[in-house]
Parts: structure tokens; C-alpha cells; sequence
């Protein structure tokens, strides 16, 4: 089993409910992403909630359709999108 080394931040959907951006963080301080938010649409949104760990082969089995370095929520997040409300078990 592959070492869960990446971390859900957060994501969000737009208000169509067919796109979903996911920001993705790592665990391992000595490593930096390259990307770290993905844009998925579809039966491609891979529908991870906040806060699951990932490992790097479960990120490159998924296909999005964008991604790119994350610099603001409001530069890289679209109005139209929201942010899912989760509860924590």
C-alpha cells in the first residue's frame, strides 16, 4: 500500500454541480507540490471530502482537466462556485 503522503485542503463545487476544484496539500514539509488545484468534470470529480489523505498514486489515477498553483481563492476560484459544508465525525 502507498504511503498517504497528500492531504484534501479543501474544494469546491460550481453551482451546476458538474465541476468540482479540489485544493490539494502535501504532508511531507520537505516536498512541494508542483500543482496543487485540480479541476474535474463529470464522472471524472473524484468526490474526496476535506481533510481525506491521498496517496501520489491515487491523484495520478484521477483526470482533471486543469490544474495549476494555487495563489488566492479569489484569483483562482470562480464565483460560481461554493464551498460544501462538512461535518466532522
Amino acid at each position: 500500500m502507498s504511503e498517504k503522503t497528500i492531504k484534501v485542503a479543501a474544494h469546491w463545487y460550481n453551482d451546476g454541480g458538474d465541476v468540482e476544484i479540489v485544493n490539494l496539500v502535501s504532508l511531507d514539509h520537505d516536498r512541494e507540490l508542483q500543482n496543487d488545484l485540480f479541476w474535474y468534470a463529470g464522472s471524472q470529480r473524484p468526490f474526496w471530502p476535506q481533510g481525506m489523505l491521498l496517496s501520489d498514486e491515487d491523484v495520478q489515477a484521477t483526470r482533471c482537466y486543469k490544474m495549476r498553483k494555487m495563489q488566492s481563492i479569489q484569483a483562482d476560484i470562480p464565483d460560481d462556485c461554493y464551498m460544501p459544508m462538512e461535518v466532522s465525525r
